[in-house]
C-alpha cells in the first residue's frame, strides 16, 4: 500500500496542474475523515463501512509515505503523528543522528498526503488529524465514541487486562492522542464542532454506526449532485 500511496500523491500533484475544467470533470467517490476514541469499536465500523462502501483504508500508510517523501525513519515520523511527550527526547536523538523532521514540515507533508488521498476518493481516512486537515467540502468528517465504561470494557476483553489496568490505558491512549493534536493544530479531539457526524458506537452497534454513516455519505452524494 505504500507504494500505491506514493503513486498516488505523485499522480494527485500532476492532476492539480491541471485546468479547473478538466479536474472538476473527473467523478469523485466518497471521503471520509473518521477519527476513533480508544475503545470504542470503531476498527469493526471501519471494516464493515469499507466493505459495504468499497472504499480504500489508509491509516499506517500515510506514516510511511511521509517518511518515504522526507527521507526520514517512520519511527520518527510515527512519534510527531502519535506522541508528543516523546517528542523532545527523540527530536534530540533524530537531530544527532541527521533523521530531524520539524512539525511544520511534518503538518505540510500530511496536509499533501491526506490531500491526495480525498482528491482520488473512495477512502477512509483514520486518524492523522485528518478531519482538520480537510474542509467540510472535502470529506465527511466523523467521530466514534463510546461512554468510558464500555470503552474499558472493550479493552479488558481484547487485550486480556484488569478493569484498572483497561482504564488506564485507555485514559492513557487518549491523553497521548489529545497532546498530539493539540501540540499539531492547537485543537481539541473530541470538539464535536470539528465533526460533520458523532456516532454513539455503544448505542447504535456496529451495524447501526455503519447504517447512520453510510445515511449521511448517500445524503451528502445527493445534495453534491443538485
Amino acid at each position: 500500500m505504500a507504494r500505491s500511496l506514493g503513486v498516488l500523491v505523485d499522480h494527485q500533484a500532476r492532476r492539480s496542474q491541471l485546468p479547473q475544467d478538466r479536474r472538476e470533470a473527473v467523478v469523485r467517490r466518497p471521503v471520509l475523515a473518521m477519527a476513533l476514541q480508544y475503545g470504542a469499536g470503531g476498527e469493526e465500523v471501519v471494516t464493515s463501512l469499507a466493505k459495504e462502501l468499497a472504499l480504500d483504508v489508509f491509516d499506517r500508510e500515510i506514516v510511511r509515505q511521509i517518511a518515504e517523501s522526507t527521507h526520514r525513519s517512520e519511527r520518527v515520523v510515527s512519534t510527531l503523528d502519535h506522541n508528543v511527550r516523546r517528542w523532545t527526547a527523540d527530536w534530540l536523538e533524530s537531530l544527532a543522528s541527521h533523521d530531524f523532521l520539524s512539525s511544520s514540515e511534518y503538518r505540510h507533508q500530511l496536509a499533501e498526503v491526506v490531500g491526495a488521498i480525498a482528491r482520488h476518493g473512495g477512502a477512509i481516512i483514520l486518524g492523522h488529524g485528518a478531519h482538520l486537515v480537510l474542509g467540510e467540502g472535502e470529506a465527511l468528517r466523523v467521530l466514534l465514541i463510546a461512554p468510558l465504561g464500555a470503552r474499558v470494557a472493550a479493552v479488558m476483553r481484547a487485550e486480556g487486562l484488569g478493569e484498572r489496568m483497561a482504564r488506564r490505558r485507555v485514559v492513557e491512549v487518549e491523553a497521548a492522542r489529545q497532546a498530539a493534536l493539540a501540540h499539531r493544530f492547537h485543537v481539541d479531539l473530541d470538539d464535536p464542532t470539528r465533526f460533520d457526524l458523532v456516532v454513539n458506537t455503544a448505542r447504535l452497534g456496529v451495524p447501526g454506526s455503519v447504517a447512520a454513516i453510510r445515511a449521511a455519505v448517500e445524503h451528502r452524494l445527493a445534495a453534491s449532485s443538485h
